[in-house]
């Protein structure tokens, strides 16, 4: 491990959260080795304060992102700008408050039928997945409560893959 990834880790005080850190920290290496055919250690991982990590010595350009949630992790690749996000999906008592925090308006009002619970962690999903698919282009910029995101990512210039099932809301972005 680098230096700051070292670092971030002594940071993490819940044992759970460490546990989760040095495997996404595995998985993103594995992933690396896999597809670049460099060994395992081959790879610099360096942690950026208030940012995403970055891998400073990628044989060639590629985009990538990392999600995890309640001990679930995903990492991906893409020759192409993309995100993913997961999220555990459980019941909340402050689902319209919070989906206020994010959701644009007409997407409220999708809110108050059978399916909210489900259409809350989707939206959330993938308006993060969109957000860390921009990586920096124009992510300080973007205000999550302005996106309509599912008229954005069914007009050809986004893809989007949900692997969302009863216990987690999966949700890749990749740009077209």
């Amino acid at each position: 491990m680098s230096n700051s990834e070292v670092k971030r880790l002594s940071d993490i005080s819940s044992p759970r959260r460490k546990r989760e850190y040095l495997l996404s920290r595995t998985l993103i290496r594995y992933a690396l080795k896999q597809v670049f055919a460099l060994p395992f250690n081959h790879w610099d991982i360096i942690e950026c304060n208030g940012a995403r990590f970055r891998i400073n010595n990628l044989p060639t350009p590629v985009f990538y992102s990392l999600s995890h949630s309640d001990g679930e992790i995903s990492f991906v690749m893409a020759p192409k700008a993309i995100g993913i996000d997961i999220e555990v999906i459980k019941s909340r008592k402050n689902l319209r408050e919070l989906a206020q925090q994010f959701m644009h308006v007409n997407e409220l009002n999708c809110l108050g039928t059978p399916e909210e619970v489900l259409y809350f962690y989707r939206t959330w999903s993938a308006k993060e997945a969109y957000f860390k698919a921009l990586s920096g282009e124009n992510q300080l910029s973007t205000v999550l409560s302005e996106i309509q995101i599912w008229p954005l990512l069914n007009n050809g210039e986004w893809q989007q893959t949900d692997l969302t099932d009863e216990h987690f809301s999966r949700i890749v972005v990749m740009q077209a």
